[in-house]
C-alpha cells in the first residue's frame, strides 16, 4: 500500500510557533486594554483644578423695617397727586377727594396735558452748539428705553421715552427742522383750562409735616411700636415675626416717613449671626449692604448696632441702622432680608482635598492646632504638598457647598503656595510629597 503523505515536522512547529506568539500577543493586547480600562473607570487618583471664584458672605434673615412715619387720615374716592418715595414738604397736596367718578379722569388728562406742556418748554431751551451733545443724548435715551422694555422696567419706560422726545424736539430746533412749539403749547394750555374747568375745585389733603409720601394702597404699618419691638428679645421677635404683624393702612391716603434713616430689626440662626460679631465678639464695626429680595434688589449700606445670640434656642435678633432709602424699601413692612457682610475672592479648592501634616513631614488624620494645612499638587508626574493658609483671625473660612476658599501664591500676609489652574489632588492612595503619580 502507498504511504500517507505528511506534513513536514519544521512545518508544523512553525504554526504552533506562530499561534503561540498570536495568542501571547492578544492576552496582553487584552490585559493592556482592561488596565486602561480600570485606570478610567476606577482613577487611582481624581483631580479638579483651582478655578478663581468670589463668594458673597450673606445671611438670610426675617425683620421688619421700623420708619420715623405718620399717617395722613382720609378716606372716600382719591386721586393721588405725588408719587410713592416722593419727598414733599408740609402743606404740599398729596391727594384729593373726588365726589364724582369722572374727576378722576378729567385729572389723569389734566396731568398729561401739563407734562407735554412742560416737556415742550424744556425743548425749546437749546442752542445751535449742542448738535453733537444732542446726538448723544439721543441715542442714549434710546438705549435707556429699550433697555427699559428689554429687562421689563416699565416704570421706567415713560422717563425714558420723555428723554428721547426731549433730545429730539431740541434736536430738531438745533438743524431748523422747527422753529419753536409756540403754537403748539398755547393749544395744549387751551386745552388744560378747558379739563380744569370741567375738574373743578376738589377737596385737597396734604401733608402735615415734610417727609417721603406712601400711598395707602402700596404699603401697610405695624401693629406695634418701634420701641416695643426694640425691646423683645430673640425668641420674642421671632415669635412676633410668626404672628403676622402688618396691618393696612385703613381710613389713611398713606403715610409720610420723616428723614432718610430707618432700622430694620431681624432674626436669623445664632450661627449666621456670627457673621454679624467681630473677633471681639461685639457687632461689626465695618459697614454690610441690606437687600430684599423680590422687593427690592438695591443693595444699600448699613451698619450693625445691635446682635443678641440665644444658643439655646438657635436664634439670634439683630438690628440694623440705614441711613439709605428708596420708593420700594418705603413700601415695605414686614420682609425677608438678604444681609452681606463682604465678598472674598481667590481659588476655589475642594475641601475633601486638605491634607494636614506633622512637623516630621507624615501626615495627621485630624485637624490640629501645630499641623500644616495644604492640598497635593500634580506637577507633572510628580504630587507635591503645596501649603495653604491655616484657618485664623486674619484667613477666616469661607466655604461654598463641598468648597474652600484659597488664596493664590504671592498673595500679601499669606503662606499659600497653590496657583490658578492648579491641578488638585482631591483624593489618592498614599499620596506624600513627591510620590510618582
Amino acid at each position: 500500500m502507498p504511504e500517507t503523505p505528511q506534513e513536514p515536522r519544521h512545518k508544523l512547529s512553525a504554526l504552533t510557533t506562530l499561534a503561540v506568539v498570536m495568542a501571547t500577543f492578544l492576552l496582553a493586547a487584552a490585559v493592556y486594554v482592561c488596565w486602561q480600562a480600570a485606570h478610567i473607570l476606577f482613577p487611582q487618583n481624581v483631580y479638579e483644578t483651582a478655578l478663581p471664584i468670589t463668594i458673597s458672605d450673606t445671611i438670610e434673615a426675617d425683620g421688619v423695617l421700623l420708619f420715623d412715619e405718620t399717617c395722613i387720615s382720609g378716606n372716600g374716592n382719591l386721586g393721588y397727586l405725588v408719587s410713592d418715595g416722593e419727598r414733599v414738604s408740609a402743606g404740599t397736596a398729596v391727594a384729593e377727594l373726588y365726589t364724582d367718578a369722572n374727576q378722576a379722569v378729567l385729572r389723569q388728562q389734566l396731568t398729561q396735558l401739563t407734562s407735554q406742556i412742560d416737556l415742550l418748554q424744556r425743548s425749546q431751551n437749546t442752542a445751535a452748539t449742542q448738535l453733537d451733545g444732542l446726538l448723544k443724548e439721543r441715542s442714549g435715551a434710546l438705549y435707556d428705553l429699550l433697555d427699559a422694555l428689554d429687562t421689563d422696567r416699565y416704570s421706567d419706560v415713560d422717563s425714558s421715552a420723555d428723554a428721547y422726545l426731549l433730545a429730539q424736539n431740541k434736536l430738531w430746533i438745533t438743524t431748523g427742522d422747527t422753529a419753536g412749539f409756540a403754537d403748539q403749547i398755547a393749544l395744549l394750555a387751551q386745552q388744560a383750562q378747558t379739563v380744569q374747568a370741567q375738574l373743578g375745585n376738589p377737596t385737597q389733603i396734604t401733608a402735615p409735616t415734610t417727609g417721603y409720601f406712601v400711598r395707602a394702597a402700596s404699603s401697610g404699618r405695624l401693629n406695634a411700636g418701634a420701641a416695643d419691638i426694640l425691646a423683645q428679645s430673640p425668641e420674642q421677635l421671632k415669635a412676633y415675626l410668626d404672628s403676622d404683624p402688618e396691618m393696612p393702612l385703613d381710613g389713611c391716603v398713606g403715610k409720610l416717613v420723616a428723614g432718610f434713616s430707618w432700622q430694620y430689626a431681624g432674626v436669623c440662626s445664632a450661627k449666621q449671626a456670627e457673621k454679624l460679631l467681630g473677633s471681639d465678639g461685639k457687632p461689626l464695626r465695618t459697614a454690610v449692604e441690606i437687600s430684599f429680595p423680590g422687593q427690592s434688589d438695591a443693595a444699600l449700606r448699613a451698619t450693625v448696632t445691635e446682635v443678641t445670640v440665644d444658643a439655646e434656642k438657635d436664634v439670634a435678633r439683630f438690628v440694623l441702622h440705614c441711613n439709605s432709602i428708596n420708593g420700594d424699601v418705603l413700601c415695605l413692612n414686614h420682609a425677608r432680608a438678604r444681609i452681606s457682610t463682604g465678598e472674598s475672592t481667590g481659588l476655589r479648592v475642594p475641601a475633601a482635598a486638605v491634607h494636614y501634616l506633622k512637623e516630621d513631614g507624615t501626615e495627621a488624620e485630624t485637624q490640629g492646632e501645630n499641623y500644616i494645612p495644604g492640598v497635593y499638587v500634580k506637577y507633572g508626574n510628580i504630587a507635591r504638598f503645596c501649603k495653604i493658609d491655616p484657618v485664623d483671625a486674619d484667613h477666616p473660612l469661607v466655604t461654598e457647598g463641598d468648597y474652600i476658599l484659597v488664596l493664590p501664591k504671592g498673595t500679601d500676609g499669606s503662606v499659600s503656595q497653590v496657583r490658578l489652574y492648579d491641578e488638585i489632588i482631591v483624593s489618592g492612595q498614599n499620596l506624600y510629597d513627591g510620590k510618582l503619580l
